[in-house]
C-alpha cells in the first residue's frame, strides 16, 4: 500500500523530534521506514501507524539514529575532504598547474619589490588576517543558513581547518628571526605553502559550491 504525504509527513515529524535536524539525512531515514511501513501495511492496513513507527524506529539500531548520523557524519567528511584535495592536485597538472605557477610568479615578483623581504611577509601576514576575518563571517552565515543539510555544514569544519592553517603560516612569519630572511630557499618555500593554502581553500570552495548545486538538484523545494 502506498504511503501517503501525511504519512510521510509524520515519519519525517516523529524523525526530526528524534534529533536528525540534516534534512538531507532524514530524508535517506524516510525512504527506509516508508518501505517498511508500505510493506506492512499491505500484510495489515488497519495497523497503528504511529505504534509502527516507533517499533521501527526500536528495531533499527542499538544506538537509534545516532549511529547512522554519526558513520553518515564520518562519510560526508571524508568525501569532502577527499574531493577536495583531488581538485588541490589539479592545480600541480597541466593546463592548471599554470594557474599554480603564474600565482607564485606574481607573488615571487612582488616580494622582490621590497628590499626588506621580513617586511613582505609581515604585509603578507597582516592580509591573511584579512583573510581570517572573512573566514569567520563565512563560517557564521554558512552555519545559519546550511544546518539543515550535512553535506553542506560539514563545509564549515574545512573553513576551520583553513583558518587555523592561514593562521599558524601568521605565526610562523611572526616568529621567524630577521636573519632568516635573507634565505632566498627559506622565503621561496613559505611562498610557496602560502600559494598551496591558497589554492587548497579555492578547491574547498569549489567543493563546496558543486555539493550545493547537486543538494538545490535534490531538493529544489528546499530554500538554501
Amino acid at each position: 500500500m502506498k504511503i501517503t504525504k501525511e504519512q510521510l509527513l509524520q515519519i519525517d515529524n516523529y524523525i526530526y523530534v528524534c534529533g536528525i535536524k540534516y534534512y538531507d539525512v532524514r530524508v535517506e531515514i524516510v525512504d527506509h521506514f516508508a518501505n517498511i511501513l508500505e510493506q506492512k501495511l499491505d500484510e495489515n492496513p488497519d495497523l497503528n501507524f504511529k505504534i509502527e513507527i516507533q517499533a521501527i524506529h526500536r528495531n533499527f539500531s542499538d544506538q537509534g539514529f545516532s549511529k547512522l548520523l554519526k558513520e553518515k557524519t564520518k562519510s560526508v567528511t571524508k568525501k569532502f575532504y577527499k574531493q577536495s584535495l583531488q581538485h588541490l592536485l589539479t592545480f600541480f597538472k597541466f593546463p592548471k598547474i599554470i594557474i599554480s605557477g603564474f600565482l607564485f610568479f606574481i607573488l615571487f615578483q612582488i616580494m622582490h619589490l621590497f628590499e626588506d623581504k621580513e617586511a613582505f611577509f609581515r604585509t603578507l601576514s597582516l592580509s591573511i588576517l584579512g583573510l581570517i576575518i572573512v573566514f569567520s563571517g563565512i563560517v557564521l552565515i554558512r552555519y545559519k543558513k546550511n544546518i539543515k543539510f550535512l553535506t553542506l555544514e560539514k563545509t564549515n569544519h574545512f573553513l576551520c581547518l583553513i583558518y587555523n592553517l592561514f593562521y599558524c603560516f601568521y605565526i610562523y612569519s611572526d616568529i621567524r628571526s630577521s636573519e632568516s630572511f635573507f634565505n632566498v630557499i627559506q622565503n621561496n618555500i613559505q611562498l610557496g605553502v602560502f600559494v598551496i593554502l591558497v589554492l587548497f581553500f579555492w578547491s574547498g570552495e569549489y567543493v563546496y559550491d558543486q555539493n550545493k548545486k547537486l543538494v538545490k538538484e535534490q531538493y529544489p523545494k528546499v530554500l538554501i
